[in-house]
């Protein structure tokens, strides 16, 4: 039985050592095929309306001022300009890069790139960003009631910790 064991070890070994590492030209193919960095773009132009939506959400409820009102719509433009800055193409793309090599093959790499070559990869990366915003649009409307629950379960837990439960 420790034979066998070791047998299989020892394959499953040796072909993990004879799959080729990935490359950094690979994963640059990749990420061109799938135009990560259009898809990154988008997903900061769909992030504006909705966090836009979500803090008009969060303050419905709320008597705002004129300034208060000024200054918390101009946050998301504000919060989307600081993660295009911090997290800008330039900037992710070497992480990208670092995480696919570590992660793929370069024969995995060449089948994403055939398969995102094909027509129904093309398909995919196309309507991808569709997918995404009507995810964030559902996502959005299902949180707007566990917000709630949570703001009413915070303000009860301020209340049970001064009352001292």
């Amino acid at each position: 039985m420790k034979k066998i064991t070791l047998l299989f070890a020892s394959l499953a070994f040796s072909c993990a050592a004879h799959a080729a590492p990935a490359t950094d030209a690979d994963v640059d193919a990749l990420l061109a095929v799938t135009r990560m960095e259009r898809m990154m773009d988008q997903m900061y132009n769909a992030l504006g309306p909705a966090m836009q939506q979500m803090m008009a959400g969060m303050s419905r409820d709320k008597k705002l001022t004129p300034e208060q009102q000024r200054m918390l719509d101009a946050m998301p433009a504000k919060m989307i300009g600081v993660m295009r800055e911090e997290m800008s193409w330039e900037k992710m793309r070497p992480t990208y890069v670092q995480i696919y090599k570590e992660v793929f093959t370069h024969e995995e790499i060449d089948g994403m790139v055939a398969f995102y070559k094909s027509p129904a990869g093309a398909a995919t990366i196309d309507k991808m960003p569709l997918v995404m915003q009507r995810s964030m649009q559902l996502t959005q409307a299902r949180m707007a009631p566990i917000m709630r629950k949570m703001e009413a379960a915070m303000r009860q837990a301020v209340v049970d910790a001064k009352a001292g439960k």
